[in-house]
């Protein structure tokens, strides 16, 4: 996550940008001095998934599609060219962008300074002060770091921008991952004896990726991979669509109903309910035994109380005492 995003109001409020906008922006402006460049037909243009705006930027959405649509609104608003190839998403920033760093006299807010004025100044304060020279600062401890606009801290930009698309590569723990991100594969760190369809172009790849990685972490074991279970993942498929699947897959293996839990989260109950799962998942709302008996008895008592409301309102009714 970005701890730091700088935000130029009087553009933001020029421009007509609203605070999702402008916080996106704010940070795309500062992309391509880490991002990936990629080379086009039409231009040199930078990679930036839609999942590392969400990874990034929790504040402005949690959702890709979200993501793509604000990008979608600033390229509209001329702010940045959008492109794509089969595998990422591509921007670049236009000539109004760099408007953006501009003070209001036309220069840049904070300027590189030249190369000479730049040593005479480091070697002043070191003499000045020799007994500060190379102390190591403390982590975090970067009050005013150099890029003023953007402060990376353990953003891991370096992920998936700086790998060819689909190129696998060793995690810290020495597990072959193959990393990439659209909406025809996961976003997901694909281990290499993960069981189950390798072909990224199956139809049931990219959700049994996300059940068995979910699945994996709740358990510490991989789920069987079978012909029943690569059919009921192809129905999952058809009744939610490609799109959302494999989301609904992933979120699955975070519900906490006791019979689920009872059964390991199996593909059974997973088919079973896969409407009702899809509506918890895009809700951010689970729904177990509990709760949903606590909403009955709530439910009991407002039938109870409208009741009583209505007897009242008829005069009420008499009994054998009275």
């Amino acid at each position: 996550m970005q701890f730091t995003v700088t935000i130029n109001q009087i553009k933001a409020l020029e421009w007509g940008l609203n605070s999702q906008q402008a916080l996106l922006f704010a940070f795309l402006y500062g992309c391509p001095s880490w991002t990936r460049p990629v080379t086009t037909d039409d231009g040199v243009f930078f990679a930036l998934s839609k999942a590392k705006i969400v990874e990034e930027l929790p504040l402005i959405t949690d959702k890709p599609d979200t993501a793509y649509r604000l990008l979608k609104a600033l390229d509209e608003a001329g702010l940045i060219q959008l492109s794509s190839t089969s595998s990422i998403t591509l921007f670049r920033l236009t000539a109004k962008a760099a408007e953006w760093n501009q003070k209001r006299d036309g220069s840049e807010k904070y300027p590189t300074p030249p190369e000479n004025k730049g040593r005479k100044r480091i070697r002043s304060i070191s003499d000045k002060s020799p007994n500060k020279v190379g102390e190591k600062s403390e982590q975090g401890s970067e009050k005013s770091p150099t890029n003023q606009d953007i402060n990376h801290q353990d953003t891991h930009q370096d992920r998936s921008q700086d790998l060819p698309e689909g190129a696998a590569r060793p995690t810290q723990s020495g597990s072959l991952v193959l990393e990439v991100d659209r909406s025809d594969a996961p976003r997901v760190e694909i281990p290499a004896d993960m069981p189950g369809p390798k072909d990224q172009a199956c139809k049931t790849f990219k959700a049994w990726a996300n059940y068995a990685m979910a699945y994996r972490k709740r358990y510490q074991c991989w789920p069987v991979w079978n012909a029943a279970a690569g059919g009921m993942l192809g129905k999952l498929v058809d009744r939610l669509g490609i799109d959302v699947a494999h989301s609904v897959a992933a979120y699955y293996l975070t519900i906490n109903d006791a019979r689920i839990v009872n059964d390991c989260h199996s593909l059974t109950n997973l088919i079973a309910k896969a409407e009702a799962f899809h509506t918890q998942w895009a809700t951010g709302r689970q729904m177990n035994g509990r709760t949903a008996r606590q909403i009955e008895d709530t439910q009991a008592n407002i039938n109870a109380a409208q009741q009583a409301a209505r007897n009242i309102r008829e005069g009420g009714r008499r009994n054998a005492f009275l």
